[in-house]
């Protein structure tokens, strides 16, 4: 550690400090429930459809909860440092974490994303080939009835 100087912050101050970091995470953390509430109202009217956009933005809220929550962590760790020392420390330490819960968090949505662009480009196929089976029936009943046509047509002659 360096020998500079140290500073020192009254502990009043720092109660005042923690207060507020607590408060905030609270109010978060309420707001995240209020959230939550909404998305479920909403996640009951979807359809089968939205059901794969919903469990993306489910991570993706997940993600920033879980991101947001560690930021208050550092912040009530920071109202307590006692040196300069103490605060690099725990900002690499925060830094270091951060980047390797998004590189985790990244992954994961891009697992999530891939997964669902091949169960949707696998719905697209089977229903592209029900539309080309249902076309080919038509077709083949069109020519069928236009050759019943004809041939009725013919018998008359």
């Amino acid at each position: 550690m360096s020998n500079g100087p140290s500073f020192s912050v009254p502990e009043e101050v720092r109660e005042v400090l923690d207060q507020g970091v607590q408060q905030a995470r609270t109010g978060f953390e309420k707001m995240m429930q209020a959230a939550d509430e909404a998305a479920r109202g909403l996640d009951e009217k979807a359809g089968s459809a939205q059901k794969q956009a919903l469990d993306l933005r489910r991570k993706t809220m997940a993600f920033t909860e879980q991101n947001v929550a560690a930021a208050f962590d550092l912040a009530a760790k920071l109202v307590k440092a006692k040196s300069v020392d103490e605060v690099m420390k725990l900002q690499t330490e925060y830094m270091t974490k951060t980047f390797a819960s998004m590189r985790g968090q990244i992954q994961d949505a891009g697992q999530a994303i891939q997964a669902q662009t091949r169960a949707a480009a696998a719905e697209f196929v089977t229903e592209t080939r029900k539309a080309q089976d249902k076309a080919r029936d038509a077709v083949e009943k069109t020519v069928a009835a236009a050759k019943d046509a004809a041939a009725k047509a013919t018998k008359k002659k």
